[in-house]
């Protein structure tokens, strides 16, 4: 018995070694989350009454051109009793290679008139252009605003795209909902755009993200399906994102997936995670720290700060160049409204400011905000220090991470101390350290 606990011991003791030598990590992924550039997008799927088979591809929809379309004809499923008759296009990566309305999914729908009827949605579900054979049809009622869609890629099991639309609410900005009109109206062929308001916002649920806890290190890692077939790791196409822990919205700081084990990597928090492998219906990544790793993406204490321009958010806006600040101690603050500290963070740069501003110039630049939201924030709680905006750009350039950044430099721009927070800044002031 002895003999058999210790070799059960032994085993144990190898099988752990091996682990810890390894350091991999399996990071589920669980939750659909937007990238900055999708948040900022508004794509829309636009809606046409039906006129009659043959049907015009989609290829042209809302592009200027003088290129004829294509035309393809698809079985109708039964739609008697409906009010209306329309149909609409969704982009699905999945089927991009039949001859046929290449890349795109047909969707009729009845009842579009937002009317009390809700509406009803034949959607071509197993691809081959024939809308009777889809089974019954999806229903958004009037009393909803939205919906999900989710498509099946037809040559790989369990990989899904899911898309969801809404509608835009009556009350829109009315000179928007008409500009959309009249551009949809010029630019959709011979199609009839039945409006706007007829149509739906889209929202492309095509990044899925887990969270990477472990010790003091936090960080949430997102795959993006660009090609939006359902399948997370097509190489040189999909994309990895990092952002904060719990993040509803990653940054674009896109990582190219690269086909080899291990050749996919990137740094956060002063490290760098080797990808070993990405699931391809997107449940998992496996990590692993590169301990040997000499870390390039920093900023470098001693080496000047690289140039760059931001905008400001002053009565007159204008272009202004970080050069500008090098003639003596500048302490750059990225911030948004919504990061912790926020409050702590303003008393400490207000103390600054008004009793070292002959010491120290004082630049902080706002991430996630509009200029107008900058302006007003400003005039009300009466900043008198300078308020730029950050850009994605601006924030790869400093290697930032994660909000609030605070970095301090000396005279010619050169870096004296990075991630400094206000509290940290304002001792070394009052104790002569700067």
């Amino acid at each position: 018995m002895m003999r058999k606990c210790f070799i059960l011991l032994f085993l144990l003791g190898i099988l752990f070694k091996s682990f810890a030598q390894n350091n991999e990590q399996k990071l589920l992924l669980n939750q659909y989350v937007q990238d900055e550039k999708g948040k900022k997008m508004q794509s829309i799927v636009a809606v046409y009454k039906f006129m009659g088979l043959p049907l015009e591809d989609p290829m042209n929809i809302g592009v200027e051109t003088k290129k004829k379309s294509n035309y393809f004809n698809a079985k109708l499923p039964n739609m008697e009793g409906m009010g209306d008759t329309s149909y609409a296009y969704i982009y699905f990566g999945g089927i991009d290679d039949r001859e046929d309305l290449t890349g795109y999914t047909l969707i009729f729908i009845g009842n579009n008139q937002r009317s009390s009827k809700p509406a009803l949605f034949w959607i071509d579900r197993n691809h081959n252009l024939d809308l009777s054979d889809d089974g019954a049809p999806d229903t958004l009622p009037n009393s909803s605003m939205s919906m999900d869609i989710t498509l099946i890629n037809p040559k790989v099991d369990n990989a899904t795209y899911t898309v969801n639309l809404s509608r835009f609410s009556t009350s829109y900005n009315s000179k928007y909902v008409g500009m959309l009109d009249e551009y949809y109206k010029d630019n959709s062929g011979e199609k009839k755009y039945a409006g706007t308001l007829f149509s739906f916002k889209e929202v492309r649920l095509n990044t899925i993200a887990g969270d990477y806890k472990f010790g003091d290190d936090s960080f949430r890692l997102g795959i993006k399906d660009v090609n939006c077939n359902g399948i997370y790791n097509d190489y040189g196409t999909d994309v990895l994102l990092i952002g904060d822990y719990k993040s509803l919205v990653l940054p674009d700081n896109k990582v190219e997936i690269k086909s080899k084990s291990g050749k996919t990597w990137f740094e956060r928090n002063g490290k760098r995670y080797l990808v070993l492998h990405v699931d391809q219906v997107g449940a998992y990544v496996i990590l692993k720290e590169d301990k040997d790793a000499k870390i390039q993406n920093s900023l470098t204490i001693g080496k000047k700060l690289k140039k760059f321009k931001f905008q400001t958010t002053d009565k007159e806006r204008k272009s202004i160049c970080i050069k500008k600040y090098k003639r003596k101690p500048m302490y750059l603050y990225v911030w948004s409204f919504d990061q912790p500290g926020f409050s702590e963070d303003t008393a400490a740069l207000r103390i600054i400011e008004r009793d070292y501003k002959n010491k120290i110039q004082l630049l902080t630049l706002n991430y996630g905000e509009t200029p107008l939201e900058l302006k007003k924030f400003k005039r009300n709680n009466k900043i008198t220090w300078r308020i730029g905006q950050s850009t994605q750009k601006i924030n790869d350039i400093l290697f930032i991470e994660h909000l609030p950044f605070g970095l301090l430099t000396l005279k010619k721009l050169k870096i004296k101390d990075v991630k400094i927070s206000p509290t940290d800044l304002l001792f070394l002031l009052k104790n002569n350290q700067i």
